[in-house]
């Protein structure tokens, strides 16, 4: 259905939801926008849009293109009752229980309890003159920043990452024996215990509402427990492990292009002026999402059927260079950057400008505090394989001790 006669090795390696695609996936994305920006995958029986104006469109238009049946492949979520696989006006009555903890003024009223979390990472992390970025440094802030707003207590905040990490993982990873679509066997383990342990903390807030999102939601008329608890997961995933994804892929990166860290350390108002963008930009943590067609009708040249499953490419679109000048160079200095990395429209990512706050706070306290890290293995394989998010395992620096 490409229009190809003889598959290019970009073609045969496009399998979107084969986790193994998403670790070295630049040449098949820039094959997808040149040749297939609407893409039919043979394996997976869905489309694949990757062009940066196609997503664009197709996020504007809710009506055409549903969330509803779920926001993964080939899974019906029509049961989960979190606002990602909802449409208007259901999702925008869900979200607005607790947008106003996210706008930008209520998001710059935390930078001081921001600030002083990312000092605390990095007091105990300096004088060590080494460590595992991962690990020490880009999981610890937005899991205790995203746990303390849902209204976990601070000591559970290991126990956030740690459900974070895995189910962001896990959910785009599937057993080894199974089809793409079938739970991995180590997602459930995880998932009884979130419950478990959510279900307490619901219940306290149900009795003893506190200043929190739990609270919230708990307080909202019909809300049940199943819709907090997927509510809960939803915000825990969107807000520490995207976060995490971004702040660790640059302490990589910054190391690999050194002159982009320089010119952040002569000019540090590019942080807040164009530099966060262009790292969201360029790491697109969220791999992919799904969209259902709720008509038929054609977008180039393909006959898109209702009910048919479409896949949208966020990394792929933030490198098109149909939108962007240069696409496949980080700079820090590009004013440009209007990506997509968030979504766009009615699901643009609740929590963006909280994540643009850590993100900007912590490389200021980087490059102020060890602004010679460098990495012990710059060819260390460390990418994780899935297919929802992408991220690093591990990522060893040194530095000067302080």
């Amino acid at each position: 259905m490409t229009g190809a006669t003889t598959a290019t090795a970009a073609e045969r390696r496009v399998n979107v939801l084969d986790p193994e695609f998403y670790v070295d996936p630049w040449d098949s994305y820039r094959w997808l926008r040149d040749e297939a920006p609407v893409f039919w995958d043979p394996a997976q029986k869905l489309w694949v849009v990757s062009r940066f104006q196609d997503v664009l469109a197709v996020e504007k238009d809710g009506a055409r293109y549903s969330s509803f049946y779920g926001s993964r492949p080939h899974i019906d979520l029509r049961e989960d009752q979190s606002m990602i696989n909802m449409d208007d006006p259901d999702h925008q009555a869900q979200r607005n229980v607790v947008a106003r903890r996210f706008t930008p003024r209520a998001v710059r009223s935390h930078e001081q309890h921001v600030r002083g979390l990312v000092s605390e990472i990095l007091d105990a992390v300096t004088p060590l003159g080494e460590c595992e970025a991962i690990e020490s440094i880009a999981s610890r802030l937005p899991a205790i920043v995203i746990g303390d707003l849902l209204g976990y207590p601070r000591e559970m905040w290991e126990r956030v990452r740690y459900w974070s990490e895995q189910i962001m993982l896990l959910s785009g990873k599937t057993s080894p024996d199974g089809p793409p679509h079938v739970t991995h066997p180590g997602l459930i383990p995880v998932i009884k215990d979130f419950i478990r342990t959510t279900a307490q903390i619901i219940e306290a807030r149900r009795a003893e509402p506190r200043d929190d999102l739990i609270s919230l939601w708990v307080t909202t008329p019909e809300w049940d427990t199943k819709r907090v608890l997927d509510e809960t997961i939803l915000v825990l995933d969107g807000g520490a492990e995207t976060t995490r994804t971004v702040i660790g892929t640059m302490i990589r990166d910054l190391a690999l292009y050194p002159e982009q860290r320089r010119l952040l350390r002569e000019r540090p108002e590019l942080l807040a002026h164009s530099a966060v963008e262009e790292f969201i930009r360029w790491v697109s943590p969220v791999l992919n999402m799904r969209r259902t067609a709720t008509e038929d009708h054609e977008l180039h040249g393909q006959h898109i059927r209702e009910g048919d499953e479409i896949l949208l490419l966020y990394p792929a679109a933030n490198r098109d260079p149909r939108a962007f000048t240069d696409p496949d160079v980080l700079d820090v200095s590009r004013t440009s950057a209007r990506h997509l990395a968030f979504g766009f429209g009615t699901h643009v990512c609740l929590g963006a400008h909280l994540a643009r706050l850590e993100i900007r706070v912590m490389f200021e306290e980087l490059l102020r505090r060890m602004p010679d890290w460098e990495l012990v293995d710059p060819d260390e394989p460390a990418i994780l394989p899935a297919t929802f998010a992408r991220a690093y395992d591990r990522i060893r620096i040194r530095f000067t001790p302080s």
